[in-house]
């Protein structure tokens, strides 16, 4: 399921992209794959060929103040991680130069009884609405993809782990 909205605040268009998914893979497996920010490459080609840890934060532990980059190597976007809550949420914000202003986004897991609910949100703002909309375009590709590729990644090591 995919939702899209927009909101005029303050002459700032604000832009929501929200993507949910359900899978059998467990919320903390899903949580330790698209948190290790060093191997997203290994799971989300090929939208990400390039991934590494610029810095792993301030307790060396890829939580909150890490820096990943992903994307390719010759052009990466840098990503801070902001939300740092293992098995539950992943929350990240965008430090490169982009055409948009506060990027955030968060992946959230819920257990459930048919498995576990993954969410991916992200938020950003822009001036220009043309801007926007591209944009968000991207964001609603991106997102869609990546998230399909954690689900299919997360069950692969749950199978994994169960072998």
């Amino acid at each position: 399921m995919e939702h899209c909205s927009i909101k005029l605040v303050n002459m700032t268009h604000h832009y929501e992209v929200h993507v949910t998914r359900h899978t059998q893979a467990t919320p903390s497996t899903l949580f330790n794959v698209v948190a290790d920010g060093s191997r997203w490459s290994e799971w989300a080609r090929p939208l990400i060929n390039y991934s590494t840890w610029e810095t792993r934060g301030p307790a060396n532990d890829g939580g909150v103040g890490a820096i990943r980059a992903v994307g390719t190597r010759r052009s990466p976007t840098r990503e801070q991680t902001t939300i740092h809550e293992p098995g539950q949420r992943h929350g990240y914000t965008i430090v490169s130069k982009t055409p948009v202003r506060n990027y955030q986004a968060q992946v959230t897991f819920t257990s459930g009884p048919d498995g576990t609910r993954v969410d991916w949100h992200g938020t950003f703002e822009s001036p220009w609405r043309i801007i926007g909309l591209g944009y968000r375009a991207v964001v609603k590709y991106v997102l869609t993809t990546l998230s399909a590729k954690l689900v299919i990644e997360g069950e692969r090591h749950d199978a994994l782990s169960r072998a």
